[in-house]
């Protein structure tokens, strides 16, 4: 009898242990993500230029010229810019389209990060916890992936084309360019720091920080930049008859 009773508190005690060991081997919740979610304007209306958190940008050679020969559209006739965005009607890049006046939206989900840019339908993905593609062509906004710390979203983006500008006066970087951007919430606005990478461009990497307001209806609109928007425009600010007919 007690022989009996020995096996069924031994049996008992095995199978708490197991239990035990069961629920140890859990993996524990990972704490739930910050929220950077939501639809945010430049409160600066399109001035937001990078301007280093510290001293003056460090130009190369190379750099100092490029922005010494470029001709932003807001100090010079339409005639005589080099933008790139206005000359050829090339997409922003990034990250010039965030200081655009216009709004863009940060949509999360478990494994991206979406940017949906309201000035010509423009978006951008995030990765999460990927690596970069090694193979893959350069792009105008890059290959971004992106992985959370803390209350911080950092964003490391490789694989830009070297064909726009970094901000409207004439920022310029080269197919090397190493973006890393840190994105997380500073009160009820959201605080942005990118740190630029680029040997050919810059002696040295630096940084520079944005932030941006809340629009709190989160509502945004439809802006698509067409083929003929494009050929007015040359029409009467450059002076250039348009080949085709233009939709009125």
């Amino acid at each position: 009898m007690i022989a009996r009773g020995l096996v069924v508190l031994l049996a008992g005690a095995l199978a708490t242990a197991a239990g035990r060991c069961a629920r140890d081997e859990t993996p524990p919740t990972p704490p739930p993500r910050p929220d950077i979610s939501g639809t945010w304007y430049n409160p600066l209306g399109g001035g937001n230029r990078l301007r280093p958190s510290e001293g003056d940008i460090p130009f190369t050679p190379w750099g100092a010229d490029q922005l010494k020969a470029a001709r932003p559209t807001f100090t010079n006739d339409f005639r005589e810019t080099t933008d790139p965005a206005v000359l050829y009607a090339d997409p922003n890049g990034y990250p010039r389209i965030m200081m655009h006046p216009m709004k863009f939206k940060l949509v999360q989900t478990d494994d991206y990060v979406y940017q949906l840019f309201e000035y010509n339908q423009n978006w951008r993905q995030i990765a999460i916890g990927k690596d970069h593609a090694p193979d893959d062509p350069p792009t105008w906004y890059g290959n971004a992936v992106g992985t959370w710390e803390g209350d911080t979203l950092v964003v490391d983006t490789t694989g830009f084309n070297d064909s726009t500008w970094l901000d409207s006066r004439g920022v310029p970087h080269t197919d090397q360019l190493h973006l890393v951007e840190r994105f997380r919430r500073d009160g009820n606005r959201l605080a942005v720091e990118l740190t630029f990478d680029d040997s050919g461009a810059f002696t040295r990497p630096w940084t520079a920080k944005l932030a941006f307001e809340p629009v709190e209806d989160g509502a945004m609109i439809e802006t698509i930049y067409t083929i003929s928007d494009e050929l007015r425009f040359r029409e009467r600010f450059l002076g250039v008859r348009s080949p085709i007919p233009i939709r009125r």
